[in-house]
């Protein structure tokens, strides 16, 4: 039986975003991409905080109920997919058969470092929202290493504008500073941690001081020239290193 991928996207994002991800492991993986709450196709639902969304994702877990399974967290996603795994390890039975982790560009369990004029200005464009085409184009502009493929970057660019306002807020005022340290990790698991060359406050130097201490297997990546948006820039290159995980936990 092959293993299943479950996949947590990043913020402004969507399930959507692990489309050419899913389509390059083919028939090796089979992915399970699930929309947070207030974004993608749950942009209807209300905000939830840390713990809310990682509820949410165990139940969608536990109505697939993958036999051998991991866990992928893109950015704000990887903060859930830790505190996910941290429930997996402490021995909830719905999420046996963890098999490792990846994170993409991952928030942390501590708070998530970011520069305090850049919160402000992704602030602003969700007051009183919805985000404007113009905002959009600058969140997509600001998070990749270089120009996406037109179909990858308009539908990043949609995604990003049909995000719920009150989502987007939730998470840059509270959640990405939520603090899961003492919750979350040392995690003994095979992990995989993905960076981009030119991502700026969660690139190598930072996955590396807060990813390691929370995943001591962890093999640490980083994909030159690519920034933030990794499953949409770089999707082969993702799917290789995943291929490699799922092979090595074997």
């Amino acid at each position: 039986m092959r293993p299943v991928l479950v996949c947590l996207h990043a913020l402004g994002s969507s399930a959507r975003e692990f489309d050419a991800l899913a389509a390059a492991l083919g028939d090796d993986v089979e992915v399970l991409a699930i929309d947070l709450p207030g974004f993608g196709g749950a942009a209807s639902e209300p905000p939830a905080d840390v713990a809310g969304t990682a509820d949410r994702v165990v139940a969608r877990i536990a109505e697939r109920d993958p036999e051998r399974w991991f866990l992928l967290g893109h950015s704000m996603g990887a903060k859930v997919a830790s505190v996910v795994a941290a429930r997996a390890a402490d021995g909830d039975d719905t999420l046996a058969g963890l098999a490792g982790v990846v994170l993409l560009a991952g928030s942390p369990p501590s708070p998530e470092p970011m520069d305090e004029d850049r919160r402000a200005r992704m602030l602003a464009w969700a007051d009183p929202g919805p985000l404007s085409p113009g905002a959009a184009r600058a969140f997509v502009d600001a998070n990749v290493g270089g120009p996406l493929p037109p179909a990858h970057d308009a539908e990043a660019v949609v995604d990003v504008r049909r995000s719920s306002p009150a989502a987007w807020t939730a998470w840059l005022e509270s959640g990405s500073r939520e603090d899961w340290s003492d919750r979350v990790g040392p995690l003994d698991l095979p992990a995989l941690v993905v960076a981009g060359g030119e991502d700026g406050d969660l690139g190598p130097d930072a996955q590396a001081r807060v990813h390691g201490p929370v995943y001591p297997r962890a093999r640490f990546v980083t994909l030159d020239g690519a920034g933030h948006l990794l499953p949409r820039e770089r999707p082969d290159e993702v799917a290789a290193l995943v291929r490699e995980l799922v092979g090595s936990a074997s």
